[in-house]
């Protein structure tokens, strides 16, 4: 198993393994894996920005292979996948590839198309500053706020909004870059969705301002033969951060109704 600093484990029963989206951590799901881990074995775990290997060159691909050895170690044949953003991205091209392994998907805030030219430019003004030495400058953590966060909890959850800029300063700058250089060429996935026909639950925080639920969340759930989308109010891009107890209602009310093998 990987390095106890950068992953958790609870519970006992039907596995679930839960990843991150692009500067965030395993403990963005604290409170999933608190809900969950009652009736299921979860698993959240670091994908490599937010571990030592941060510095590497990595790609989608080379995540889902990661999270597959995170099961093997695990001893999980099979298990339900949660990605959120990055995470999502990962849990797709995982899907794609080892959907054998896959009781079922979460995937949160996120989407199956590619970025278009112009997003491509626009993130790398931002996101091309970060390949150097140092920490994450204050500057590029308070741009990300308005689209990590809605506006809902901006205005009335102030304490979350601070910790995670806080930690965000201690990020290494370079480990932002690679991550953020592991999905911006990502391929589209749109006409490929009909390949995966494991359930599917989306969350989607209706107040998404950097993947838009009219424009991922939507479109994404129109194209898989078996899933369920749930929007969630006063939420933004980390909905199951910023309203955690809607998020796990309708998670345990998913994974109720899977049928297992």
């Amino acid at each position: 198993m990987m390095d106890s600093a950068y992953y958790t484990e609870a519970g006992t029963g039907p596995n679930i393994i839960m990843t991150h989206g692009t500067m965030m951590d395993w403990t963005m799901f604290t409170s999933q894996v608190e809900a969950l881990s009652k009736d299921n074995h979860v698993i959240a775990y670091n994908h490599r920005a937010a571990t030592d290997r941060y510095a590497e060159s990595y790609d989608l691909n080379d995540l889902a292979e990661d999270c597959i050895a995170v099961a093997d170690a695990a001893g999980m044949d099979k298990f339900t996948l949660v990605g959120m953003s990055m995470g999502g991205f990962m849990a797709l091209e995982l899907a794609l590839k080892y959907q054998d392994r896959l009781e079922a998907i979460i995937l949160v805030d996120t989407m199956a198309r590619a970025y278009t030219p112009e997003q491509r430019v626009e993130f790398g003004k931002e996101f091309d500053k970060l390949d150097t030495d140092g920490p994450l400058p204050r500057a590029f953590g308070e741009w990300c706020i308005p689209l990590v966060f809605g506006e809902w909890t901006i205005a009335n959850n102030q304490p979350l909004v601070d910790e995670w800029l806080q930690r965000w300063d201690d990020r290494p700058a370079r480990s932002v870059y690679r991550e953020y250089k592991s999905w911006i060429t990502m391929d589209d996935k749109m006409d490929r969705l009909s390949e995966i026909t494991v359930p599917v639950l989306i969350v989607h925080g209706q107040q998404d301002n950097v993947l838009p639920l009219s424009d991922c969340g939507l479109p994404m759930h129109e194209g898989l033969p078996n899933s369920r989308l749930e929007i969630i109010e006063n939420a933004g891009h980390t909905s199951n951060c910023e309203q955690p107890e809607a998020v796990n209602r309708v998670m345990i009310d998913f994974l109720a109704g899977i049928e297992r093998g």
